[in-house]
């Protein structure tokens, strides 16, 4: 689906290798950290090494060329040097839980909002060639190292409640590995007062440049982006947005320029800057350094809670994209928006293949809402194509008794090896799409709670089609899977019967590409879940979110530089 990051040059607006990342807990890391510091990567970027004099004088020893060229030599005595880097330490993001913009009192207590009996849980896991890791506050006051499991091939692992802060992971890596990286998931749910239902959004790295797609900011609805720093200086952050209202981006209501400490979140209000759009387009360009950024959603019909849920960064603009998840959305919107006039067309990937969705008129730099319908019996995932790159996200509505819920399932990137964390207390339905003309083989590496492996499957994903695994089926034993049910025996890795089932708290998804090749074939295979909570079923209300997995691909790029000589004098 999209570009594998292994080919073509970096860009170095999504990382920062210079940043330092805030301190974790004792000396271990400290001395980790200097160590690393002396072979820390060179910022990723293709440079001209002969800005400066001295710079020259080193390139031209490595290249073996003379200073003394005469212009028409230049050609001749100019080098390229081509060298590929990885990154050496990890940062992701885990929100808060989900809260309301506004909780004072007004009026009466029964016409008062409340947040109810909202719970929280986050999860973060370390796999791979990982050193050290732990999990922290956003202000770096409370750390806990990430924990091992037991037996051969254990996550890294912390989970705890976000109720009072969000969490921030870090990780050092001996070395960049395809199945090495940093993934997780936060989670909230009630079954009582204005947040009923579940919300959940996987951890986010961070980033210089990103987009969000949000639902309306019309009324009923509140749209706060929360934009997180886990730097140790503050950075300036640009919003550029865009709507359904017109073409061209919008004059925001409110400063377009914020500030985001050290450290730090700083909340904006997209209502009160872009009111009345039916979905809102948002660029996040911060010109210091990386930084985190999740929206919370939250809708409501006067007294009547119609739902909430995070977004989070969608996938680059593409004229392929993926939704990986939306079997269990309901009645469905696509908002599409693209910087120029095109035609999208939707086919939902079901477990039988391609199913026309819908096709929609695109007007360039103006964001469009499709009404989808009632996600259709077996359709699963969503794919989009156009002749022009286009952004993509889906919003479904269940409605219930007095109460509804909604979730957001964005555009992914499809990856070779991926990993998606389960929080405890919420069940999980996994998601597995498959955009190429072929059958994939899915290969399942499941862990309990704690970060020890528990067992592995084999799933088939059909051909430009998808299935669903109910992750609760996972835990007993090693075995295959068609999808859509439970896998095929119920033994334990030794084929000893089990008598107690642990509970599935992360997934490593690995496709069926050769090892060898999986560098230049581009990745097709998508892995999203579908998360409910036991407590909000057995109350009879509507919950539902989705996350999607993270790409546990080594994050290695090809770094060209070049010596010029005609900038030497």
């Amino acid at each position: 689906m999209s570009e594998h990051r292994r080919e073509g040059h970096f860009d170095d607006s999504k990382y920062d290798f210079t940043q330092t990342m805030p301190a974790i807990e004792g000396d271990s890391l400290a001395d980790a950290r200097r160590a690393r510091r002396s072979r820390r990567m060179r910022t990723a970027t293709k440079a001209t090494l002969a800005v400066l004099s001295a710079i020259v004088l080193v390139g031209a020893s490595v290249y073996g060329a003379t200073l003394a060229t005469a212009p028409s030599d230049v050609q001749a005595q100019s080098g390229v040097h081509v060298e590929t880097v990885a990154r050496s330490e990890l940062q992701s993001y885990c929100p808060e839980r989900m809260q309301l913009a506004d909780t004072a009192a007004y009026g009466d207590s029964q016409f008062q909002v409340s947040e109810g009996n909202i719970s929280s849980q986050a999860v973060i896991a370390a796999s791979g060639d990982v050193q050290l890791a732990a999990a922290s506050s956003l202000d770096g006051i409370t750390t806990t190292p990430l924990s091992a499991g037991t037996g051969a091939g254990a996550l890294l692992v912390n989970s705890q409640a976000v109720d009072s802060a969000s969490l921030l992971g870090d990780a050092f890596l001996t070395q960049a590995t395809d199945g090495t990286g940093l993934f997780g998931t936060s989670a909230s749910w009630a079954t009582e007062g204005d947040l009923r239902g579940v919300a959940a959004a996987q951890c986010v790295a961070t980033a210089t440049k990103q987009r969000v797609i949000t639902p309306s900011t019309g009324s009923g609805w509140t749209e706060q982006l929360v934009l997180a720093n886990p730097g140790s200086i503050a950075t300036t952050v640009t919003l550029t947005a865009w709507g359904t209202s017109r073409a061209g981006s919008l004059s925001l209501a409110t400063a377009a320029t914020v500030t985001v400490p050290a450290r730090g979140e700083t909340t904006v209000s997209l209502g009160a800057a872009a009111n009345g759009e039916n979905a809102l387009v948002v660029d996040i360009d911060s010109q210091a350094i990386p930084i985190a950024a999740v929206v919370r959603s939250v809708s409501a019909d006067g007294l009547t809670p119609r739902g909430s849920d995070y977004a989070v960064a969608t996938a680059d603009a593409s004229t392929q994209l993926l939704i990986p998840d939306v079997a269990s959305l309901g009645d469905s919107q696509a908002t599409l928006f693209s910087e120029s006039d095109t035609t999208a067309t939707l086919t939902w990937l079901t477990k039988d293949g391609v199913s026309d969705a819908t096709t929609v008129s695109l007007t360039g730099q103006q964001v469009k809402v499709a009404d989808l319908g009632t996600v259709p019996d077996g359709a699963y995932a969503l794919r989009v194509t156009a002749g022009e790159a286009l952004n993509a996200q889906v919003v479904g509505t269940k409605s219930g008794d007095g109460q509804s819920d909604f979730a957001i399932s964005d555009a992914v990137e499809t990856s070779h090896v991926t990993g998606l964390a389960i929080p405890s207390d919420t069940r999980a339905t996994l998601v597995l799409s498959n955009t190429s003309s072929s059958d994939q083989v899915a290969s399942l590496s499941c862990y309990d709670a704690s970060g020890a492996p528990l067992a592995t499957h084999q799933v088939t994903v059909p051909a430009n089609g998808a299935t669903t695994v109910d992750v609760s089926t996972l835990a007993g034993g090693a075995g295959e899977s068609s999808g859509d049910g439970a896998t095929t025996d119920g033994t334990s890795g030794d084929g000893t019967a089990q008598t107690a089932t642990p509970t599935v708290g992360a997934i490593i998804v690995s496709d069926s590409a050769d090892a060898s090749q999986a560098s230049t074939l581009p990745s097709t295979l998508g892995v999203a879940a579908t998360l409910t909570q036991p407590d909000v079923d057995a109350a009879s209300l509507q919950g539902m979110s989705v996350i999607a997995g993270t790409s546990l691909e080594a994050p290695s790029y090809d770094i060209e530089s070049t010596r010029d000589q005609r900038l030497v004098s």
